[in-house]
């Protein structure tokens, strides 16, 4: 019962820490089993197992490691792991255990880097029996497992195994109204940690696991999209009676207005540019353009590659755009310098409804627009165009 009381402390600890306690409430939910049933430790997303013996008797490293694990699995719970990426698991389940488990593991290191409370656990050889790789410092999990397919292609994968089992089946076996339930319990959960450290006036307590950004409310960039382009440039196609049309009624005429849900002219810009070939940032742009398109309806697409010049410009319709040839043969790879978009336009006699210019917004010209022009920004949410409007895509 020894090892018994020594997790239990260990817990305690942890919720009362000023690096972990945001984490108290996802910490208690659920049904914590301390057994021999499962080699290590693990979890559904709503449960925990945790093995005593290899808490503290595998790990070498002492209460700290056993420490790291306890936070390790309430991450797996607090970021919804075994819901959210359920799908992918059927794809290659190996490459998204790894990748939550370095998201996870590059958050329990930020949040407490001096080791005070935690350390990654390591086994009689001294050899860490986690995954870490501090280039994904900042990564979202999609974004690793971007990565991870890469180096499997490549047959570079990187070293190091899971020291955790993630109970993908038990998560599976969920109805949607569970999982529905579940997430709602979890963000209330996370939600009763913040609010308990604000109630204790301490507000004081680290959010390095990023837990805040877990609850706060996200917008869908694609309805950000939508309601910039129908606010700048839908064309008025049918007559509605629902509305009169203002420029009569002083007349006391009623007249119906025109409403519609179609998009004239637009361009819409690849940034091809050098920087735009690592960590899938090309590919990422790409898909977004055929969602672009499939969102709305536009009658005119003038697509364009462009880096220090303008490389290449067809003329699609959101119909043709999603199967184009030139979605797949980008032609770029030099510097990077969007006025050469808008002197092309000048240049050309084209005059878009808006322009959308996805980017890495690695870019230090933005160049001078007359359009209103959207900035569709990826992999870096610090980044925001100094004119026009700014979106970020995840």
């Amino acid at each position: 019962m020894l090892a018994d009381r020594k997790f239990k402390a260990i817990k305690i600890g942890l919720m009362r820490s000023s690096q972990f306690g945001l984490l108290r409430g996802v910490a208690m939910h659920g049904t914590t089993y301390m057994t021999a049933e499962v080699p290590t430790a693990a979890t559904n997303g709503r449960d925990c197992w945790f093995n005593l013996d290899f808490l503290f008797g595998t790990i070498k490293n002492g209460d700290k490691g056993a420490a790291f694990v306890m936070v390790h699995e309430w991450l797996h719970k607090a970021a919804m792991h075994m819901v959210v990426y359920r799908r992918l698991v059927e794809k290659n389940a190996m490459l998204v255990n790894m990748a939550t488990d370095y998201w996870i593991n590059d958050r329990i290191l930020t949040a407490d880097p001096k080791h005070v409370l935690t350390e990654m656990p390591i086994d009689a050889a001294g050899k860490a029996l986690g995954l870490y790789d501090k280039k994904y410092h900042g990564w979202t999990v999609k974004r690793i497992i971007q990565e991870l397919e890469q180096e499997q292609e490549a047959g570079s994968i990187g070293e190091g195994t899971n020291f955790d089992e993630h109970d993908w089946k038990s998560a599976n076996e969920l109805d949607a109204k569970e999982k529905e339930k579940l997430a709602e319990d979890i963000k209330q959960a996370i939600r009763q940690g913040i609010h308990a450290d604000a109630k204790a006036g301490q507000g004081g307590l680290q959010d390095a696991l990023g837990l805040r950004e877990l609850v706060t409310p996200k917008v869908s960039w694609r309805a950000l999209l939508r309601m910039f382009m129908h606010a700048t440039c839908r064309k008025k196609e049918q007559s509605t009676w629902r509305r009169p049309n203002r420029r009569f009624l002083h007349q006391g005429i009623i007249m119906p207005t025109l409403q519609g849900n179609s998009i004239k002219e637009v361009a819409v810009c690849r940034d091809t540019s050098g920087s735009m070939f690592y960590q899938r940032r090309l590919v990422t742009v790409t898909s977004e353009i055929v969602g672009i398109a499939k969102a709305v309806s536009i009658d005119k697409i003038h697509f364009i590659d462009w880096d220090g010049a303008v490389e290449n410009h067809e003329i699609y319709s959101s119909d043709t755009l999603t199967t184009a040839p030139a979605l797949k043969a980008a032609k770029g790879g030099g510097g990077t310098n969007p006025s050469c978009v808008a002197a092309y336009l000048k240049k050309k006699g084209i005059k878009p409804d808006c322009v959308i210019m996805l980017t890495d917004g690695e870019i230090s010209n933005w160049g001078n627009w007359t359009v209103p022009i959207l900035w569709a920004i990826t992999d870096n949410d610090k980044i925001t165009a100094p004119l026009g409007k700014t979106i970020h895509i995840d």
